[in-house]
């Protein structure tokens, strides 16, 4: 048999579990959104996006890779040390709008050109190789914001506008 303290506690806990399902069933409406089908609305318009094959100037891809390309090599030097595959994204990223950049000059500005080209590939295979050392990553570092630097200062957009250095189409 049951004592008096026993049958107090069942009562209890009766009474707050159908507090409870009569609190579900009734009035909690976040309950109810979770247990209650929605309607069938209507399908979402399909966005459309046009192609065009519209090639745009010289002069302006080539602003458009000296931004990308300034961008990601910021990055690489941001993310350096930190998540590899970042690290080896922006390094491509940057070299590929780096060697647009040079497709686009005339040969003289080229030859000018290379040198970063090929500097900025060695650092860029290195660090595929994987595994680059503290002290080397500082040292790569520090290769790169030299390099961003002489890049900015002799092949601006502007500068190479107005010594007409870009290829006409």
């Amino acid at each position: 048999m049951l004592n008096k303290k026993e049958i107090k506690v069942k009562k209890i806990t009766m009474s707050i579990f159908i507090v409870f399902i009569c609190i579900s069933l009734i009035g909690c409406a976040a309950l109810r959104k979770k247990f209650v089908r929605k309607p069938k609305g209507k399908e979402k318009p399909k966005e459309i996006f046009q192609e065009t094959n519209q090639v745009y100037p010289a002069g302006i891809r080539y602003n458009n890779y000296f931004i990308y390309w300034r961008t990601w090599q910021g990055e690489l030097v941001l993310n350096m040390g930190k998540n590899d595959k970042k690290v080896l994204g922006c390094a491509d990223r940057a070299l590929y709008n780096l060697s647009q950049m040079y497709e686009l000059l005339k040969p003289k500005k080229q030859k000018e050109l290379e040198p970063y080209v090929d500097q900025l590939q060695k650092i860029v295979d290195e660090l595929h190789k994987g595994d680059v050392s503290v002290p080397r990553q500082k040292r790569i570092m520090h290769a790169l914001e030299n390099h961003i630097w002489d890049v900015r200062r002799g092949f601006d957009y502007l500068d190479m506008k107005k010594g007409n250095w870009i290829k006409q189409d």
